[in-house]
């Protein structure tokens, strides 16, 4: 049986070596993500050979699942250790966030042994830093005004400033200020991504995060926050604005590419979890591309 066990700031540059031997521009693969979110998905780690493996359960059912092994190495023999370790923990042998391209892969070293399935909830939006920057072009006409006008009805009572050790705090009591908004104080699906905001912000130098605030007449109204994740992609984990307040949410976002994205092609805003406002608002930015993400079972279990 592998030894998994919890994971530590001490692990990132670790992971991040693992996760550079194949960069699927998925945020799985990012430490930040894997650290921040490690109390709601009860996730453990084990380094075996030159690979990352992930062990974690659906927060929903509890469901014990690994992730598609991260690294460089003989994936074939990676997966059969992995299967081996779910049959002495008598659990069915699950394997999610297999990339897209990462399926020839699999059929190449175990030929027809998995059936894949695909949620459409589960996969990346991936942008073009530029586009998003400049929000250039006929279809994103819509932001590009929804920018202007903000700029025009708040000139001189806006600001945006990077996040820092002094103003975490700020964040964080507009996220608490967010679920009001939203009503969403009481939702259990909230208090995970609570934990995670949270353990971001507290632990914001080790986790080498960007993030900005956006003020009107001094009060937060929006902030965001997101790491580089692989050499030419930056994963923006959190993004909070007061809906009711038009390009607060175009503005953080342009605002925060703007500032961090500059170097890098792409910038991934992670998947929409099957919501549908949220799924509307990431199709309306038009991704240059969809990471999408399978789940692998055994077909034998099928």
């Amino acid at each position: 049986m592998l030894e998994f066990r919890e994971i530590t700031l001490e692990d990132k540059s670790a992971v991040e070596a693992c996760a550079r031997a194949y960069n699927y521009h998925l945020c799985e693969h990012c430490f930040v993500d894997l650290y921040i979110w490690r109390g709601h998905y009860g996730t453990k780690i084990c380094f075996w050979k030159t690979f990352l493996f992930v062990k974690m359960q659906s927060a929903e059912s509890g469901q014990e699942m690994y992730l598609a092994p991260i690294g460089a190495g003989d994936l074939g023999e990676a997966i059969a250790t992995l299967r081996a370790d779910a049959a002495e923990r008598g659990i069915p042998f699950v394997m999610v966030s297999v990339a897209e391209e990462m399926i020839e892969r699999i059929e190449t070293c175990c030929p027809d042994q998995f059936s894949f399935s695909y949620s459409e909830g589960a996969a990346d939006y991936v942008y073009l830093s530029e586009k998003l920057q400049t929000l250039s072009g006929k279809k994103l006409q819509t932001k590009r005004n929804l920018v202007n006008r903000f700029l025009s009805n708040y000139e001189g009572r806006w600001s945006y400033e990077d996040i820092t050790t002094e103003n975490v705090r700020d964040a964080l009591n507009f996220h608490f200020k967010w679920c009001e908004i939203n009503g969403c104080g009481r939702d259990q699906a909230f208090f995970g991504e609570t934990c995670a905001i949270g353990t971001g912000l507290h632990f914001w130098e080790e986790l080498d995060l960007r993030g900005g605030i956006l003020r009107l007449d001094g009060e937060v109204i929006a902030f965001t926050f997101g790491c580089r994740a692989a050499d030419d992609m930056y994963v923006v984990q959190i993004e909070k604005a007061d809906h009711t307040i038009a390009g607060a949410y175009q503005m953080i976002n342009q605002q925060f590419v703007k500032r961090n994205c500059t170097d890098v092609l792409y910038v991934n805003r992670e998947e929409d979890l099957g919501i549908e406002g949220l799924r509307h608002a990431k199709h309306s930015y038009y991704p240059v591309f969809m990471a999408k993400k399978y789940v692998a079972v055994p077909k034998e279990t099928v």
